[in-house]
């Protein structure tokens, strides 16, 4: 039986063959062409079903998924699991007619550290009222409930929608935001606009401990 050339070779493992122009050299194989990612960048969530093409949830591409058919970067604990799913619909609802889907990504995220602590604090209290402390955590640290922003929805509209009172949503809220130490620009929970709008994201301390802006010191 006769051996297959060498080109025949490169040409199966998608390696350049010598003398072939520039133009024609395969990027990637034809093997790593065929593969799928299924997480979504910067979450640590992916979709269950990857054959299919909906958007992932991320912040960058949204999309509303429900959230038993998303996959975390760690199963959820399963004594937590029912409470989890409860208040993150909630989330979801009210994220999909009042707000966006980045709010619902980042409303998740801050609900799976609430599911992780020990003993998890969403095991006592209402779905409603830990849906609203999310929200309004999230929104204070970015600017939702100011007019000139965008998206924006006031408190009392937000409390409503979440099926809770204002003092109650501003009560977990609290709770939430001490928990977890949140504030203005924190990278953890800030959507992309605020991020960009960051005065604090290009600083750096020199070894000396002068505060200096990098972009200064990227030509030099």
């Amino acid at each position: 039986m006769p051996r297959p050339k060498k080109t025949d070779t490169a040409i199966q493992s998608g390696q350049p063959i010598e003398g072939m122009p520039d133009d024609m050299i395969p990027a990637v194989s034809p093997r790593e062409a065929g593969r799928e990612k299924n997480d979504s960048p910067g979450t640590g969530i992916s979709r269950m079903d990857a054959g299919k093409t909906e958007p992932e949830p991320s912040p960058d591409t949204g999309g509303f998924i429900p959230v038993k058919e998303i996959v975390f970067s760690a199963p959820i604990p399963v004594a937590v699991r029912p409470q989890f799913e409860e208040i993150g619909e909630i989330i979801r609802t009210v994220c999909k007619e009042n707000i966006n889907e980045e709010y619902y990504i980042l409303g998740l995220l801050l609900l799976e550290k609430l599911a992780r602590k020990r003993p998890s604090p969403i095991l006592a209290g209402k779905a409603q009222a830990w849906a609203a402390g999310v929200l309004y955590a999230l929104g204070s640290i970015n600017f939702l409930f100011d007019k000139n922003t965008t998206p924006y929805i006031s408190q009392d509209d937000l409390a409503e929608a979440c099926g809770v009172k204002k003092s109650t949503a501003s009560g977990k809220s609290k709770l939430i935001r001490d928990m977890f130490k949140l504030s203005y620009w924190d990278n953890r929970f800030s959507t992309r606009s605020m991020q960009e709008r960051n005065p604090l994201a290009n600083l750096g301390m020199t070894k000396n401990g002068f505060i200096v802006d990098l972009r200064s010191l990227m030509f030099r």
